[in-house]
């Protein structure tokens, strides 16, 4: 069986580079009454593991791999975290929170617990390394003593942005300091010749960490995604 560390480093290889091995027991109260809420059962595991992606890596190993799926994000993070259980966790029994999973994981709290993200105007997380320009791919949780993972929390680079282009690049004034308004930007989004479509204007516009946005392809691909499930959400 694999180490822990090699284990992370086969899926960080792979473009899953965000890792997070959490104490079921530290999680905040809002945290597990949201997963009370949603019947999940944490008190019968000791871990949660959480995955995710920052920058282009993944979309780029993702390519080499391939997209011959219906949704092939979703087949890749699959495939490689089963493979990372098999090896690293001795094919332990675990319980899958998201993706292809029953159950309605609060994925924003756990990235924000795990110190990878804040809250940004966008509505999403901003990630002090990766910027708006990450995502998370698979949680599941196990009932097994693994190490604990660093989850010191950093400054929102939000708070040192004193322009913040993303309020003023967004045409219907969704994105706001205190709130995001989802009803106006979805309103927006479906709407004939709608420049937001397959990207977000605003989300372009942030500054922090540019190097790291993903390729225009990566970019309408998730947001074509998203406009799908919009559609099934607001259009009768």
């Amino acid at each position: 069986m694999a180490s822990i560390e090699d284990g992370f480093q086969f899926l960080t290889d792979k473009g899953l580079n965000l890792i997070a091995v959490i104490n079921c027991a530290d999680l905040p109260a809002r945290t597990t009454k949201f997963m009370a809420d949603s019947g999940i059962p944490l008190a019968d595991y000791r871990r949660l593991v959480l995955i995710g992606h920052g920058g282009r890596r993944m979309w780029e190993t993702l390519q080499a791999n391939s997209m011959a799926s219906a949704d092939p994000v979703d087949r890749y993070t699959i495939s490689l975290t089963r493979e990372f259980i098999r090896n690293t966790l001795g094919n332990a029994a675990v319980l899958w929170l998201y993706p292809d999973s029953q159950y309605v994981a609060p994925l924003q709290q756990l990235g924000e617990f795990a110190g990878w993200s804040s809250p940004s105007p966008l509505g999403s997380g901003i990630s002090p390394d990766y910027g708006v320009w990450f995502a998370y791919r698979a949680a599941f949780l196990v009932d097994a003593d693994l190490p604990l993972t660093n989850s010191t929390s950093a400054p929102s680079p939000c708070n040192k942005c004193m322009e913040k282009p993303c309020i003023s690049s967004c045409p219907v004034g969704a994105v706001q300091t205190e709130s995001f308004g989802l009803e106006n930007c979805a309103d927006h989004r479906l709407g004939l010749h709608s420049p937001c479509t397959d990207r977000c204007l605003a989300r372009l516009a942030c500054p922090i960490h540019p190097e790291h946005r993903y390729t225009l392809e990566q970019i309408q691909y998730h947001y074509r995604h998203s406009l799908a499930t919009l559609r099934d959400w607001y259009v009768d």
